[in-house]
Order: C-alpha cells, then structure tokens, then sequence
C-alpha cells in the first residue's frame, strides 16, 4: 500500500507545480493589469486549498473566532513548508514573510512580490527591520501578516526560542498579535522532504486559533515580557495532547 501511496505523491506533486505555475502566473497578471487585492486574496487562498486537496490532506480550525478583523500579525511555529499552505486556505487575506532567497525562483519570486510578501533576509537583522519598517502603512490599512517567531523551520518537544523582530513588528506598528498552532504540518511534509504525504492515504492538519494580545502599553524596553507571554501560551498548547 505505501508504494501506491507514494505513487500517488509524486503524481501529485507534479500536478502542484503545474497549479502553482497558473497561480503565479494569474497573480503578476492581476498585478499588471488590476492590482486587485481581493483577487490576490482568492488566488493565494485557492492555491493553498488546492495543495491540500492534492495531498488529502484534511485541514481543521479551531476557534477561527478569535481571528482578529482589524490589521494584525499572526504569529505561528513552523514546523514545515505545509503550515503555509494550510494557513493561506485557512485566512484568505494573509500575507506572509518569507526567506529572500525564495524571491530568485523564476515566476514565483515575483508572483510573491506581486502579492505583498515579506522578503526575510535572515542574516541581516537591519534589512529585516527596514522591511518591517516599510510594512508597518499595510498593517493600518487592515493588512494581516503571517509570521514565524521562531526564525524558520523547527520541530522539537517545545517550540524553539522566539526571535525579537516579529514583535517589534508588531508593536511599532501598533497591530494585534494573534497566535497560531499548527500541529499535523510536519508528518504532511518533514523538512528536508520534497514529497508530502508519502506513507498514508490521508492526514489532518489541525489549525488553533489562541487569543489574541494588543500590544498597547508595549515598548521595545518591555518587549520581553509580552514575547515571554506569547511563547508560553503557544507552547502549552504546542504540548497539549488534545
């Protein structure tokens, strides 16, 4: 049965390439021409479902009522390339950060320029805060960020320890910060694996929705004391054997 599990992967793994080349495409064209963001929205949301449908892979939220309305940052443990998927079917309107080397892919590098995503250049602290810096207009214009405080992919008992900048983010740009677990991600997807969903015919992705925190009455002096509240909250549940 794993053999035709497997065969089934990689077929399908060449019709997400293919899906992915029409959605990037669709997105610079929409860029060209109508700079549509409610279509930039359905594209990346469509995208995301679309990936999981090939996988079978069943996605499940909990408590998507604590999913803010206003502008904000969704901060997340990524433990696999998944998470991204699952989160951009789950909340049409995010936009993510992500590594600056992904922005030399050919088509898709600027398909998400086109759609607004963060380039992260992870050993340049200055230029990941000229980023922020240059982001914080969107998040007053209701724009929803999807970020990891942990730096990038990791998956352990506990959730690795958080960097400042997604924080500062938040803060200086006076958004919400709305937690987010995804647990089922990294037996989807591994790191260091190209083809998800090798061993079993179907597998679930469960997304949690945590509460909420203003960042009012935060500054970069007491930053620390909000990131140590956050980690602990997204831990626990991290750890929680639901």
């Amino acid at each position: 049965m794993k053999l035709i599990f497997f065969i089934r992967s990689v077929v399908m793994t060449l019709f997400f390439f293919i899906s992915t080349i029409f959605f990037s495409a669709s997105g610079i064209l929409n860029f060209l021409s109508f700079n549509n963001k409610k279509l930039h929205d359905k594209i990346i949301s469509t995208w995301g479902r679309i990936a999981c449908r090939l996988f079978n892979v069943k996605v499940n939220l909990h408590h998507p009522e604590n999913i803010p309305r206003q502008g904000c940052v969704f901060l997340f443990n990524h433990s696999s390339f998944f998470d991204i998927f699952a989160l951009a079917g789950a909340i049409p309107d995010v936009r993510f950060g992500a590594k600056i080397e992904l922005f030399s892919i050919p088509l898709f590098g600027s398909a998400m320029k086109s759609a607004g995503t963060l380039p992260i250049a992870r050993g340049s602290r200055e230029e990941v805060f000229k980023v922020y810096s240059a982001a914080r207009g969107r998040i007053q214009n209701n724009e929803k960020f999807a970020l990891s405080p942990e730096g990038g992919r990791f998956y352990g008992e506990n959730l690795s320890p958080f960097k400042a900048g997604p924080f500062i983010f938040a803060i200086t740009s006076g958004a919400v910060i709305a937690p987010v677990i995804i647990k089922g991600a990294y037996e989807v997807l591994p790191k260091k694996n190209f083809i998800a969903n090798t061993d079993r015919w179907r597998r679930k992705i469960d997304i949690y929705f945590l509460k909420p925190h203003s960042v009012e009455g935060y500054t970069n002096e007491n930053r620390q004391e909000l990131q140590k509240i956050v980690y602990d909250q997204m831990n626990t549940k991290w750890t929680a054997h639901d």
